[in-house]
């Protein structure tokens, strides 16, 4: 019974639209993150230092630092501008600016001036950065929904849910970047003698891929219907039938102790 009871939870939480729109943002976003970030070590190495694997780990580190250093920024940014603009809003800028830090990704890979690929990083600091921060608040408020509709909380099924889908696309991602980089053309045993298809294959990946998947989400967060102001008056409403709920079950309570008296 137990299973069947999640079963069917797990149903009725496919059924509400906007939160598979959520789950179908995060999963673009995020996988088509990982997919890409398979590519740029490769990139790094083979395109930016021709081969070099020292000098690439370095520029790596550092843009790697970098970044978490700009992302713990752009949280903070994005959770301000959210109170301003309202979550929705909020995440289209925050993806838009990302993407155009994936074409300066393209442009800051460059052999001659190998540390210009930093420039991007304060910009695609906010890609993981609003997804992790808008994107599960977003969830709260289909969690009202859900318990406005249906009368029951279930943010724990939503929750379970929401975080099992990333973890399946994680992986799909990690076996799927392996084919698409042999798909490039990328060859071990040629060492630093890449092809120059090879290459160009492996930028297209790297920048495009995120571009796509982010451009996609964002389309799909615009016909989110969940506004602030609708989730002011979501959280209003529930918040009133909770207060009613309450009054029946005390007044229940006291005719029972009344009954009790007479007794």
């Amino acid at each position: 019974r137990v299973v069947k009871d999640i079963l069917n939870n797990c149903a009725t939480s496919f059924q509400c639209l906007p939160f598979v729109k959520l789950i179908a943002v995060t999963f673009l976003i995020f996988n088509g993150f990982m997919l890409a970030s398979a590519f740029t070590l490769y990139v790094i190495v083979y395109y930016v230092y021709a081969g070099d694997w020292g000098k690439g780990g370095t520029l790596l580190g550092w843009f790697g630092t970098f970044s978490s250093v700009c992302t713990l920024c752009a949280v903070s940014l994005t959770t301000w501008v959210s109170t301003k603009l309202g979550k929705r809003k909020t995440f289209l800028i925050a993806m838009s600016i990302a993407i155009f830090g994936y074409f300066l990704k393209w442009v800051g890979y460059n052999p001659n001036q190998p540390y210009l690929l930093l420039i991007a990083a304060p910009f695609l600091a906010f890609h993981l950065g609003a997804l992790f921060t808008m994107v599960p608040a977003m969830v709260a408020d289909v969690c009202d929904l859900d318990e406005l509709q249906s009368g029951t909380r279930r943010e724990g099924m939503f929750s379970g849910i929401y975080w099992w889908i990333q973890k399946l696309g994680t992986a799909g991602a990690s076996v799927l970047s392996g084919v698409l980089l042999v798909w490039t053309g990328f060859d071990v045993k040629f060492g630093a003698d890449q092809t120059t298809q090879a290459l160009f294959y492996m930028r297209i990946c790297d920048v495009g891929i995120p571009i796509l998947t982010t451009a996609i989400a964002m389309y799909i967060i615009a016909t989110f219907d969940i506004s602030e102001d609708k989730a002011f008056d979501i959280r209003q409403q529930i918040e009133r039938r909770r207060e009613e709920r309450r009054k029946a079950d005390q007044r229940v309570e006291e005719d029972r102790r009344k009954e009790d008296r007479r007794k």
